[in-house]
């Protein structure tokens, strides 16, 4: 793909997204879903809003349930290729269409960062040497005659024969089950080639990091001296790029990106400067929802056209894999317009509120990143829940963090972690300084601990995330247990 499609969607991103939405709604006229909400009548963004109610997952489950069940033309034409599974850390097992047509959303949309990366900065040497790619598994299930895998999965298994190529670990390797054994083979392929680009999520790179230390007794650039480029997803990284700076000691680039089951929604246009650019010419049209509006009378959902910066939308796909009205569940707030840039702010089901308080994933974010810079800290993992005890004494935010550096004085860390928290969220300052909760509380995980949880919870693809907010004690209830903490 040539810079000049990135070009085709900056200079009109508006005509872009009302084009798919007509090119949607036309293909599918004639499936189950089209002739349910009456698609034949569907001529402007207002039609279609009017005929295509938001859903999450479990209001389009009857649908995908037809399509498992063997039936054709219910979402999107025809029976999807693949069904992109994903165990989220909210939820049970959700199986969203994967066709021919939206495939390009996920291998078509990965090229954008590369792509703009090179020609903004005019840097190109990282196409001479290898990417490592942290994925999944390569491991396929069989519904109905539809493969089923993760979407990092599927993905690895259709991208071209040249770009396998220049994209490690091999399909063997990533096929074997357990996943230390996958990561010590990784290693030894690491070492073995030229690698100028790792594309990870934090936790499980640094797993990998440390391994890689611990195996080779080198230093990172020792090994891979032509190392460029470090894309990460699917979460904040501020937090952990302190600790990933220990282990990668020398001058790289941070590229991030927005990967989801739907397709890769956005991504970093710009060095050194943090937001994402939407992808919007690639199988996507986006629609948008106030949070503070979710669930009453009057819903604020607009198209593209009406975003305002500031305000922290819910996001709503409709794709050409038949998702429509899909809420499926974070968070973005646009830094921009002209061009459509977004941060994510965190999940819909990610919070704390237990209390009234509301305090979202970016708080919890902000503030353990900036105190771990006050007190000299680095992060490997956290994660935040409400902890109320049944003995009538008053409830807390428990933090459980796993340190890469330990503080000196955790009674201090705790204290302004407090504070950082309090001064973003004044709904939780209030009910601290009137005592209806005490000041937040830290539990230490060991290291290594959230790797052991994950891996004993099953949860060992290489793209699986750590909730950082709960609003209940399941996660965390489950993570003292298998810790003994």
């Amino acid at each position: 793909m040539k810079y000049k499609r990135v070009e085709g969607m900056l200079a009109d991103p508006i005509a872009c997204q009302q084009e798919l939405m007509r090119s949607f709604v036309e293909e599918a006229k004639h499936t189950a879903f089209g002739k349910d909400h009456a698609f034949d009548e569907i001529h402007t963004y207002e039609d279609f809003k009017q005929r295509v109610p938001l859903r999450n997952y479990e209001q389009l489950l009857p649908y995908i349930e037809r399509i498992k069940s063997g039936e054709k033309d219910v979402l999107w034409k025809g029976r999807p290729a693949f069904f992109g599974k994903t165990s989220g850390t909210t939820s049970n097992t959700k199986y969203i269409p994967v066709t021919k047509d939206s495939l390009k959303n996920h291998i078509g949309g990965g090229q954008y960062a590369p792509l703009t990366y090179s020609h903004k900065n005019n840097k190109l040497a990282f196409l001479k040497g290898k990417s490592l790619f942290f994925s999944d598994g390569h491991f396929f299930e069989e519904i109905n005659g539809i493969k089923t895998a993760p979407i990092s999965t599927i993905g690895n298994s259709c991208v071209p024969w040249w770009y396998k190529w220049l994209r490690l670990p091999s399909d063997e390797i990533n096929a074997i089950p357990d996943y230390k054994e996958r990561i010590e083979a990784m290693i030894d392929l690491a070492e073995a080639n030229d690698i100028r680009i790792i594309v990870a999520m934090p936790v499980w790179l640094l797993v990998f990091l440390r391994s890689l230390k611990s195996k080779t007794g080198k230093d990172f650039n020792e090994l891979f001296p032509n190392f460029q480029l470090l894309i990460l997803s699917g979460m904040d990284y501020e937090p952990f790029m302190p600790e990933i700076k220990k282990y990668i000691n020398m001058p790289f680039d941070v590229f991030e990106t927005y990967p989801s089951t739907e397709g890769l929604l956005a991504y970093q246009d710009r060095l050194n400067e943090r937001g994402m650019q939407l992808i919007l010419n690639n199988g996507i049209f986006f629609e948008f929802v106030a949070v503070d509006t979710l669930g009453k009378e009057h819903v604020d959902r607009v198209s593209l056209n009406d975003v305002k910066p500031g305000v922290n939308y819910a996001l709503v796909l409709n794709t050409n894999a038949g998702l429509w009205g899909y809420i499926n569940g974070d968070t973005v707030r646009f830094k921009s317009v002209f061009p459509h840039r977004i941060e994510i702010t965190g999940r819909i089901a990610q919070y704390i509120s237990a209390f009234g308080e509301h305090v979202t994933v970016e708080e919890t974010e902000k503030s353990i990143s900036e105190t771990a810079a006050a007190c000299s800290a680095t992060i490997v993992e956290y994660t935040v829940a409400p902890n109320i005890k049944d003995d009538g004494s008053l409830p807390y935010h428990e933090w459980f963090i796993e340190f890469g550096q330990t503080p000196d004085n955790m009674e201090e860390f705790a204290r302004l972690l407090d504070i950082q928290i309090c001064a973003r969220n004044f709904s939780y300052k209030d009910v601290v300084m009137h005592k209806a909760i005490e000041p937040l509380k830290i539990t230490v995980v060991p290291k290594g601990g959230f790797e052991t949880y994950l891996k004993a919870s099953g949860k060992t693809g290489l793209q699986q995330k750590v909730p950082h907010a709960r609003n209940d004690y399941q996660f965390a209830g489950q993570l003292k247990k298998v810790l003994s903490i």
